[in-house]
């Protein structure tokens, strides 16, 4: 099979591939040729990378050109969606070959990271892809929200000046977040577009946006297992966050049942009133009550370990290097002994010098060590590092501590 770039003449076919690989009634061949001759996540044709036998498209996917939001630096990142393999060629090793080169594409333009929601986590992991983001969702009863006075200054921004307003705020909000994406007017759009969703915003007494909630009214699904969803929260003060839950807590009448979703270190159920999930929700443990269902993913993956080490922020340690000797099946660039240099706040990537200590990993784990999904304490009792120093671990427990990563945007 060969594999290229699209091109435009390409997008008809590609797209009777994606629609029979991801029917759905509303996915028309209008819908995917849209999708596929200009993404939302920005480029054309081009950002589509597709595989072909006789002069047929037998495999494709998309390459989205995105920036992510890592230790302060929005970082250019591979966004790999729409994995499609006909049928006819599936279980021959076809997508494994796709995605390395659609990864090889994206390193050539200057990525040094790729994402990805996965269809199955094994099969990503083996191509170097980890775990990068955890989030509770809960389902809870409307009441169990805490009320407060601060909900009178949230608001619909259901105005063009109200949703920019709200964009703005996002974007100040993700350059402090782990794994947020940039967000230009376009993606805001397909965010914002879909039945049944607002957007509410909090409002400082200085008139200052410092919080939002877009909420999908679920009123698709049968009266009895109606529920409200809240697809965004973001908040940047803390009386936003009371002032957006004692709103939502506010709509008991019109909602018995409100869906959200919190990072752990959000500690959302310290907040609420009874965080027990409803009755026959999950099985019990005993006299334990579940409280949230653990939702995994997205996957991240380093395509160029010295770029990306170089390229991003360290929390501030004594001067401290350590060599990692890295395993990459897929990019031979990134396999070997690296010595990292750790001084005010920044890496210095070499193949060669003085150590403090060794470390042995993955290119897997290495990434989830890069985004703060795993420590590489942790990642030694899982046994997936080894080091010569342990007591010299913790070190870099400290160095690439920074918030647990969450991605909104699906691509």
């Amino acid at each position: 099979m060969d594999y290229r770039l699209a091109a435009t003449e390409d997008i008809p076919e590609a797209g009777r591939l994606a629609a029979h690989c991801f029917p759905a009634p509303e996915r028309t061949m209008g819908w995917w040729n849209d999708r596929l001759r200009e993404p939302v996540f920005g480029g054309g044709a081009e950002t589509l990378f597709i595989g072909c036998d006789s002069g047929r498209i037998a495999a494709a996917c998309q390459a989205h050109p995105l920036r992510q939001w890592i230790a302060g630096e929005a970082v250019p990142m591979t966004g790999i969606g729409t994995v499609a393999i006909s049928p006819a060629y599936r279980r021959q090793g076809r997508a494994a070959e796709l995605m390395a080169g659609a990864l090889r594409t994206g390193r050539e333009r200057g990525d040094i990271a790729s994402a990805l929601f996965p269809f199955r986590v094994s099969f990503y992991r083996r191509l170097g892809y980890g775990l990068a983001g955890e989030a509770l969702q809960y389902q809870i009863a409307t009441g169990s929200l805490p009320d407060h006075a601060e909900r009178h200054r949230v608001e619909l921004l259901d105005t063009d000046a109200g949703s920019d307003e709200a964009l703005a705020l996002y974007n100040q909000w993700a350059a402090t977040q782990t794994g947020q994406l940039e967000r230009g007017a376009r993606l805001w759009v397909q965010v914002m577009e879909g039945a049944g969703r607002a957007l509410v915003g909090y409002r400082s007494h200085r008139g200052d946006l410092e919080g939002y909630a877009l909420v999908i009214y679920r009123t698709d699904l049968p009266p009895d297992q109606r529920f409200l969803e809240v697809d965004e929260i973001v908040w940047t003060t803390d009386p936003a966050r009371r002032g957006l839950y004692g709103w939502l807590s506010s709509l008991g009448d019109q909602w018995q049942q409100i869906l959200l979703r919190a990072l752990p270190s959000d500690r959302l159920g310290d907040w609420l009133l009874e965080p027990r999930l409803p009755r026959s929700a999950a099985p019990t443990w005993r006299l334990w009550e579940p409280s949230a269902t653990l939702m995994s993913g997205p996957m991240f993956r380093l395509l160029d370990v010295r770029a990306a080490f170089e390229g991003r922020r360290i929390q501030q340690v004594p001067t401290f290097a350590f060599a990692v000797e890295v395993e990459d099946s897929m990019f031979p660039e990134n396999c070997g002994s690296w010595r990292i240099a750790l001084d005010a706040g920044r890496a210095i990537v070499e193949r060669t010098g003085a150590l403090d200590l060794s470390l042995r990993t993955d290119i897997s784990t290495l990434s989830r060590i890069f985004i703060g999904s795993l420590s590489p304490t942790a990642a030694l009792r899982a046994g997936l590092l080894e080091c010569d120093h342990v007591e010299l671990l913790g070190v870099l427990d400290t160095a690439f501590t920074m918030p647990e990563p969450c991605t909104f945007d699906r691509f």
